[in-house]
């Protein structure tokens, strides 16, 4: 949520924003099972003066609607001899505001493709070694943590990888590794380098490739029309 209190401190489009992210913010809190009715019918008000461009009149409901939800937020949490603990709610919307989910699903995947990229580099299948599918495994386990990155130093909380679209990008990466090694190892595109240059060359195509799996996808959805 917003650090800043003064109205000043807000232009028409801050304000814009601001209650569009606060829009997000309630409804992680309402998946969450969090009581957010007092927090959202200020946010109405605020939405609605905003639009009649009454800035001052929607900043103060804004601002109330983010009191409500920290009050809400409060009552949530567990009270253990006066001390406030997070609870299962708490902790849930947390998660999915700030897409920890995708951030621990993304360690996990890199963690997994790092050690069969240790323990099972030598496998082949069709004379094509798995390492290729393996790197674009790590490849994509990048991208989704550097989406999560990306989104909160966007928009302060995570919008795009925190659907459940995003735990089969893995797997897709693996099949796109693996074309992407029998493409350079075909000679089509090839690399004025020498072979131990080349095979280093090779793995990071195959994490690039994996890297840019969720673009892959748009690309070959976009061609999929065309035909």
């Amino acid at each position: 949520m917003e650090a800043r209190e003064d109205f000043g401190d807000y232009t028409q489009l801050d304000l814009g924003k601001a209650l569009v992210r606060f829009r997000r913010t309630l409804q992680a809190a309402q998946r969450s099972s969090i009581d957010v009715k007092n927090s959202y019918d200020f946010y109405i008000l605020a939405f609605k003066e905003f639009h009649k461009e009454n800035l001052a009149d929607a900043f103060l409901y804004y601002d109330r609607a983010r009191y409500e939800l920290t009050a809400a937020m409060n009552g949530s949490k567990l009270d253990l001899k006066g001390f406030k603990l997070q609870s299962i709610r708490t902790i849930s919307f947390f998660f999915k505001l700030y897409g920890l989910y995708a951030v621990v699903y993304g360690i996990l995947a890199a963690l997994l493709f790092g050690f069969l990229i240790y323990r099972f580099s030598g496998l082949e299948m069709l004379d094509v070694p798995l390492w290729s599918s393996f790197f674009a495994g790590l490849g994509s386990s990048a991208q989704i943590l550097s989406g999560v990155a990306d989104d909160i130093r966007k928009e302060g909380m995570v919008i795009r990888y925190k659907r459940v679209w995003y735990m089969i990008l893995p797997v897709l990466s693996l099949i796109f590794g693996y074309m992407a090694y029998l493409l350079f190892s075909s000679g089509m595109v090839a690399f004025n380098v020498n072979s131990q240059s080349q095979s280093f060359s090779t793995m990071f195509i195959c994490f690039l490739t994996g890297f840019s799996t969720n673009w892959l996808i748009d690309q070959l959805s976009k061609l999929s029309k065309n035909i």
